[in-house]
């Protein structure tokens, strides 16, 4: 269970790993491992860098998924015909903005003149 430092042999960490992998579904990561053995980050990796490499190898090969170039590329495809229509959108939204302040300014200008309101002029 322990050596003689105290620390969990390697058949302990193993068996916590074949634990953690059942309760969650996939390999642990080095920090949940840790925790769980009741060690130090740092110590566990000074301690174990062989199982530090290999869950190091699992993490690697999980995030990594598989893309074929075709699919790249209709990705590609797809993105920039969306980043075209995003733009155009913009200044579509752009412009609708524009208009409606320009509405708004002579909307005031004939409610102040309907209503008799005297403007005053602005000193610097």
């Amino acid at each position: 269970m322990t050596d003689g430092t105290g620390h969990p042999d390697i058949a302990f960490v193993d068996a916590a790993i074949e634990c953690l992998e059942d309760a969650a579904g996939r390999t642990p990561s080095m920090l949940t491992l840790s925790r769980h053995l009741g060690l130090a980050n740092t110590t566990f990796r000074r301690r174990y860098p062989d199982i530090v490499d290999r869950l190091r190898a699992s993490e690697q090969a999980r995030a990594v998924p598989a893309v074929s170039p075709g699919q790249v590329d209709s990705n590609i495809v797809r993105l920039r015909q969306r980043n075209r229509q995003l733009t155009s959108d913009l200044a579509l939204a752009t412009s609708s903005i524009q208009r409606l302040f320009i509405d708004n300014r002579s909307f005031r200008r004939q409610l102040e003149d309907a209503t008799a309101v005297t403007r005053l002029s602005h000193r610097p």
